[in-house]
């Protein structure tokens, strides 16, 4: 029984998985400014020459996604 519950489970959690979220962009731009600047100041502070440039490249990409400019 628990066997059948669990493989009638399984098209469900993909389906909920998948479905589309309706988040605005300007409440994601909100959500992520504070973690990008803290991302900035640890790649300041302590980041090696590989992780300031994928970062940097990562907090422009998301600037100009937001529309924000440092």
């Amino acid at each position: 029984m628990m066997r059948r519950l669990t493989w009638a489970m399984i098209p469900l959690f993909f389906a909920t998985g998948c479905a589309p979220v309706a988040v605005s962009d300007s409440a994601l731009c909100s959500g992520l400014e504070r973690p990008v600047a803290a991302h900035a100041a640890a790649l300041a502070e302590d980041g090696g020459p590989k992780s300031v440039v994928t970062g940097a490249r990562l907090i422009r990409l998301i600037d100009a996604g937001c529309g924000r400019t440092r």
